[in-house]
């Protein structure tokens, strides 16, 4: 954890000396001391206020409102460094395309300029108190070749990130509002459990869920579990009634086209290697999960990492569900604003098969914008 604080300090250090320097080319005399000033005194509290949180952990069990309010300075500084930068780079660019006299541009941006603080506390607060939280329900629609399967939905949640921005209590609360649309699964796709202390308790409030869905829980790893310690959470998986598929299939509904749950691991050696061993090593483990899953049988194959869905497409699996991006946890108009993977968010469709990207119900960091926590349901229909 103090690793964590540390690298936070140097983080808000960073942000505090970008806009000290980029205030220069906005302001001048009076005006530049007066915000550099009052940059200074928000950036030494927030990084005080940082300091004397002792406990992160300990505040979320006891004191909750005391995370939330951390994280809006931070992320009230993170904008507010957005903000000066990107005006800096657009006074730039538009005093080079249009030839406009320095005096003229600065004049507008000095009348905007006290918008800044304001749109950046706005920002802040909305991203961290409302919509972090808001979830929102997303229903589709999955064809197949099968009367006796038509009508079967599944909901799936997934980077969950039990710890410091998500809360036992918050995880009670999303299982209530996925089990009271009455999908006959439950499907979990990997960073469920990113806090060891609260494995065992998480696993068996999961586990205390399963009667809820007719056909079960099932869950499939991602990489946090392996960095938090993989044997404690396969322990306290094993003292529930959570389906753990790891590289397997099983058979959910029998029938002439039978339906099938399969799961993959999490690639960890492979994707820290990257290039060709990851590649290799997603082959291997779809090939295993999928080797004693029938040819006429509906699969749907849980994995972690998104580009599993390009493996299972391979073998014409119906319906591939992963997360592990957050959906970039900022939007705009449902696209992803930071698409730094190959699928990042929602539906991609492959031949045959049909790929989700959950945009996550936990975080990286405490905001979200445009990017809300999700539950997903996925309805066969013939």
């Amino acid at each position: 954890m103090y690793h964590f604080i540390a690298l936070l300090l140097a983080f808000l250090l960073v942000l505090f000396g970008a806009v000290f320097w980029a205030l220069r080319y906005l302001l001048e005399g009076r005006r530049l001391l007066i915000c550099r000033t009052a940059a200074a005194f928000f950036g030494l509290g927030t990084a005080a206020a940082v300091l004397l949180w002792q406990n992160p952990l300990a505040s979320v069990m006891g004191m909750g409102n005391s995370i939330s309010f951390i994280s809006v300075l931070c992320m009230t500084e993170l904008f507010l460094a957005f903000l000066v930068l990107a005006a800096v780079f657009f006074r730039a660019l538009y005093r080079r395309i249009l030839a406009v006299p320095e005096d003229a541009g600065r004049r507008r941006l000095l009348a905007a300029a006290g918008l800044y603080p304001a749109a950046a506390l706005g920002a802040a607060l909305y991203g961290n108190l409302y919509e972090r939280t808001a979830v929102v329900e997303r229903y589709y629609d999955i064809p197949v070749a099968a009367d006796s399967l038509s009508g079967y939905t599944v909901a799936q949640l997934s980077d969950v990130h039990l710890g410091m921005f998500f809360s036992l209590e918050e995880l009670r609360s999303l299982l209530e509002q996925t089990a009271a649309a009455a999908p006959q699964a439950l499907l979990l796709t990997g960073d469920v459990f990113d806090h060891p202390a609260w494995t065992r308790e998480a696993a068996a409030l999961i586990g205390s869920f399963t009667a809820s869905f007719p056909d079960g829980i099932w869950y499939c790893h991602g990489n946090h579990e392996h960095l938090r310690g993989i044997e404690l959470v396969e322990d306290a998986l094993a003292a529930t009634d959570i389906r753990l598929l790891t590289n397997c299939a099983q058979c959910v509904r029998e029938g002439t086209v039978p339906l099938y749950f399969a799961g993959v691991d999490y690639p960890m050696e492979g994707h820290r290697k990257g290039g060709e061993a990851f590649l290799q090593e997603k082959a291997e483990l779809t090939a295993s999960a999928l080797a004693q899953v029938p040819e006429n049988a509906v699969t749907v194959l849980l994995a972690h990492h998104p580009e599993f869905i390009d493996d299972a497409a391979e073998y014409g699996v119906r319906l591939v569900l992963t997360g592990h991006t957050h959906g970039s946890q900022f939007g705009l108009f449902g696209l992803p604003l930071l698409p730094v993977f190959k699928y990042t968010r929602g539906i991609v469709e492959k031949g045959r098969t049909t790929g989700y990207v959950h945009s996550g119900n936990g975080s990286w960091f405490p905001c979200r914008i445009g990017c809300p926590p999700e539950i997903a349901y996925f309805t066969l229909r013939a």
